[in-house]
C-alpha cells in the first residue's frame, strides 16, 4: 500500500522545502530490507511503466523546441553500481547529488525549473519502508505552466513506479 506521507524530517530535502514551488511525498514498505536507495531507486525506475515512457518521449520532443533539456529516459541506464552512486552518475534522468546509507538524493536542474527527488529509507516500530519525496523550485513562466500539467500527472507516475517496484 502507498500512501501520501510528510518529507522525513531528516531527509536533505528538509532545508529546501520552505521556498518549494511543489513538494511530495509517498511512502510504502520495503519487502527486501538490505536494498540500499539506490537499489530502491535502480529497481523503481526499471519498473518504470511504458505510459510513463511514452510521457517522457512526448514530453522530450516538446520541451527540446522550447529551449529546455531532453532528459531521455526514466529507464535510462546509471553510471553507477546497483549499490552505489557517485555523486554526478546519472541514474534514470536524474544526475546524483548526494547518497548516504538512508538517502539517495538526485536532480535535475533547467531554467525553467529545478527537481529534487530523495529515496529515503526508514524503519519504525519494526516496520521498514521507503519514502520517495520530489520537491521542485519554479524560475519563471515557463515553468509555472509545464508544473500545471505535471504537477497533476507526478502523483500518478511516481505511485505507479512504486507499486510496481514492490512486484
Amino acid at each position: 500500500m502507498i500512501t501520501k506521507t510528510a518529507i522525513p524530517t531528516t531527509s536533505l530535502l528538509q532545508s529546501m522545502l520552505a521556498s518549494a514551488s511543489f513538494a511530495d511525498a509517498y511512502e510504502t514498505s520495503l519487502a527486501e530490507a538490505t536494498l540500499t536507495p539506490t537499489e530502491i531507486f535502480l529497481k523503481a525506475s526499471r519498473a518504470t511503466p511504458s505510459w510513463v515512457e511514452a510521457l517522457m518521449i512526448l514530453r522530450n520532443r516538446i520541451v527540446r523546441r522550447m529551449g529546455l533539456k531532453d532528459v531521455g529516459s526514466m529507464r535510462g541506464s546509471s553510471r553507477g553500481s546497483t549499490h552505489g552512486c557517485e555523486i554526478g552518475d546519472r541514474a534514470g534522468i536524474f544526475n546524483v547529488l548526494a547518497s548516504t546509507d538512508s538517502e539517495l538524493l538526485l536532480g535535475i536542474d533547467d531554467k525553467h525549473l529545478d527537481v529534487r527527488v530523495s529515496v529515503f529509507k526508514c524503519q519504525q516500530d519494526n516496520k521498514r519502508g521507503y519514502v520517495v519525496s520530489t520537491v521542485v523550485h519554479v524560475h519563471n513562466l515557463l515553468g509555472r505552466i509545464y508544473m500545471l500539467p505535471v504537477g497533476w500527472i507526478h502523483p500518478l507516475v511516481v505511485q505507479s513506479m512504486m507499486r510496481r517496484a514492490a512486484a
